[in-house]
């Protein structure tokens, strides 16, 4: 797996606290991939936003192709009864 990390210039220091256990499979992959710490949660962090971002995008075309269903329903009766009043 290779990662392309983006310019490196605009960065801020921040502090979180994880678990110990956590910090060592960070570092364990962070060892594999060639890379320090801060690169790898930069990465993660990005790919946790863009999954994030992706589940949004999947509930609204979701939520809007039940809307477009239900109106598609709705036509249908509509268009079903004038045909057969018409007969």
């Amino acid at each position: 797996m290779t990662m392309q990390l983006e310019n490196k210039e605009g960065k801020s220091k921040f502090t979180a606290s994880v678990r110990k256990k956590l910090v060592d499979l960070l570092d364990e992959q962070a060892a594999k991939l060639k890379l320090n710490r801060s690169d790898v949660v930069e990465s993660a962090i990005e790919l946790w936003l863009k999954k994030l971002a992706e589940e949004e995008e999947e509930k609204y075309f979701s939520v809007a192709a039940a809307e477009m269903n239900k109106d598609a329903k709705v036509w249908n009766a509509t268009t079903t009864a004038s045909v057969l009043r018409n007969l």
